[in-house]
């Protein structure tokens, strides 16, 4: 193979057609230069590189792959940022498999957009992308072209100068400061339900020192019905209920329930916008909550799905510290052991897709639904806890995994996906994201699903800098059946971890390595909780709200929730009740 390589060279030819550049990079046999072509001739450690005299090329055959990234330039001579839109298109030997040109594009396209040496300006980029076509790993790879074209001002949507976020780019907030910190005051009160917070409690987790602004933001919320005051400065988000419920009440000890009145599955749920959802599908249902002002507070919805009745509830979320994990599996202990006849447990909710930038079938969009499922180790839930790197600089990830001793849950999932994937059309939870919307269309929150704009996909390269790519465009044989305006189902396993979650090319590979296609906010204190009291059938289903880990864009949260939902009612409706045959 080396012999080979050596009798090719990388002939790099550009062409210009109005605003676009076009550089076609390709593998040639080697022959005698024709200085009437060739521009130069590179040696030493570039040899093999030929760049040839601008010209035009017959471009008649389609690309087997394309990618479009929009990412800015430096202006080497005025120092300025310069948006510019990218596309790269692939051709492969005839022997590569659609596996082969997916793989090949996704690791040519990550390996050039590495942060610490993305290349900011034209030359850069071209040379390193010829250097790359040099490279074994792409052998099968026998040209690219890369189109280069400046962006007019209403295709920019983002800023060089801008801090970074993970759903993209922080544009400039114009709301006034009362606005700003009346939604950061909403959103810590969601977080926390159903746990009550404390003014001062408020304050630090807004980061605000201005205790006026918020008590008056607090008591504007109340008069909106949207708040409640427990006592004497000590507040609680208050939840509009449908008309599915028959009453709320709080109550200092829970009720105790005959066996026959016992739920036999348990919903989970760590977001106020994902218990909505759920609740929202949830049958004669009744709300009981116990607060407590020095300690977790616990709400509880019971009411039926199917033959089911089921126990829903949500876990406080205050900061990612220890001890806000230990709590979670606190509460989840204190769930399991209140209602001790509960056969599944199903968490419910959002996640971050894991994006796949090349590859239609494989590709998370915002909206999807994942159902975890086992990977080729036999594990549905694998949690990062440390990233080391070894001897030969390899990055090692020290493990936790889980899965279900009872797969009846996985069972009926694997079953409903294969007649979807037979049959498009069979797509029962559709209608229930329609009921589901209207029970909640009168909550503060827009469950309807956002415009298709909205769905961005960023990738960091470095410090501040972030590139927007396009999605994988749907193939031909594909576009009959696959809904762009619907949840689509996909499964497989859900990754979680602090060491990983922060910065995309660990959760890239981290997933790539363990075959995750999405993220959520670490469940692994939940996990030790159900596993500890003997659940042996237990599930994640998780709407994809962003390409994090679920907790960054709000405004594709509570659609991503009710997806979630909408796929839950769908398995426990069909799920066997065996204590109805005891």
């Amino acid at each position: 193979m080396a012999e080979a390589v050596e009798k090719e060279e990388i002939v790099m030819t550009p062409t210009k057609t109005g605003k676009t550049t076009r550089i076609h990079i390709e593998k040639r046999s080697k022959k005698p230069s024709q200085t009437d072509e060739v521009a130069h001739v590179a040696g030493g450690e570039h040899k093999g590189l030929v760049i040839n005299k601008e010209t035009q090329v017959d471009d008649t055959t389609p690309p087997q792959l394309q990618l479009e990234f929009k990412c800015w330039l430096i202006d080497k001579n005025t120092n300025k940022h310069i948006p510019e839109s990218r596309v790269l298109k692939f051709w492969f030997s005839q022997q590569a498999s659609y596996l082969d040109r997916v793989t090949g594009a996704y690791e040519f396209f990550r390996e050039l957009v590495q942060p610490h040496d993305f290349p900011r300006d034209y030359v850069g980029f071209i040379k390193k992308s010829m250097k790359q076509m040099q490279n074994p790993l792409y052998k099968l790879m026998r040209k690219v072209t890369v189109d280069l074209r400046p962006l007019e001002d209403d295709e920019v949507l983002m800023s060089p100068e801008s801090e970074s976020a993970v759903n993209g780019i922080k544009k400039e907030d114009t709301r006034t400061k009362e606005e700003i910190y009346r939604e950061k005051v909403l959103q810590s009160l969601e977080a926390a339900y159903p746990s009550v917070l404390a003014v001062d409690q408020i304050l630090q987790m807004v980061e605000c020192d201005d205790s006026s602004m918020v008590e008056n933001i607090l008591e504007e919320l109340r008069g909106r019905d949207i708040v409640k005051m427990m006592e004497s400065g000590i507040w609680v988000r208050k939840v509009l209920h449908d008309q599915k419920t028959k009453q709320e009440d709080i109550v200092n000890q829970m009720p105790t329930f005959k066996r026959g009145d016992q739920p036999t599955v348990a919903i989970i749920t760590a977001a106020f916008a994902e218990k909505l959802a759920v609740d929202s599908m949830i049958e004669d249902k009744m709300t009981y909550m116990k607060y407590k002002t020095g300690g977790d507070s616990h709400v509880y919805t019971l009411g039926y799905i199917g033959e089911h009745k089921v126990v829903s509830t949500k876990l406080p979320q205050i900061g990612r510290t220890r001890a806000a994990k230990i709590s979670s599996g606190n509460i989840t202990t204190r769930l399991l052991g209140t209602f001790s006849n509960i056969d599944h447990v199903f968490l419910v909710g959002c996640g971050g897709g894991v994006p796949h930038y090349t590859d239609f079938y494989h590709h998370t969009r915002l909206g999807d639904v994942v159902v975890s499922s086992l990977n080729e180790n036999g594990a549905m839930y694998i949690y990062c806890d440390k990233v080391t790197q070894d001897r030969e600089d390899q990055l090692q990830y020290t493990l936790k995994t889980w899965k279900p001793n009872n797969p009846i849950i996985q069972d009926i999932v694997q079953n409903f996906k294969e007649k979807n994937d037979t049959n498009p059309s069979f797509r029962p939870w559709d209608e229930l994201v329609i009921e589901g919307m209207e029970q909640l269309q009168n909550q503060q929150a827009d469950f309807s699903r956002p415009a298709p704009h909205t769905d961005k996909l960023y990738m960091n390269v470095g410090g501040s800098d972030v590139i927007e790519v396009a999605h994988p465009p749907i193939p031909d044989d594909a576009s009959a059946w696959f809904p762009t305006d619907r949840p689509n189902l996909r499964l497989g396993s859900i990754g979680s971890g602090k060491p990983v979650i922060g910065k995309d090319q660990l959760r890239l590979d981290f997933a790539y390595r363990h075959n995750i296609i999405a993220y959520d906010t670490e469940f692994d204190q939940v996990l030790d909780s159900i596993c500890g009291n003997v659940i042996e059938s237990f599930i994640f289903i998780r709407g994809i709200s962003d390409y994090y880990d679920g907790s960054k864009n709000k405004e594709w949260t509570p659609y991503a929730s009710l997806a979630a939902a909408a796929v839950m009612k769908t398995f426990i409706s069909n799920l066997p009740n065996t204590q109805l045959k005891d």
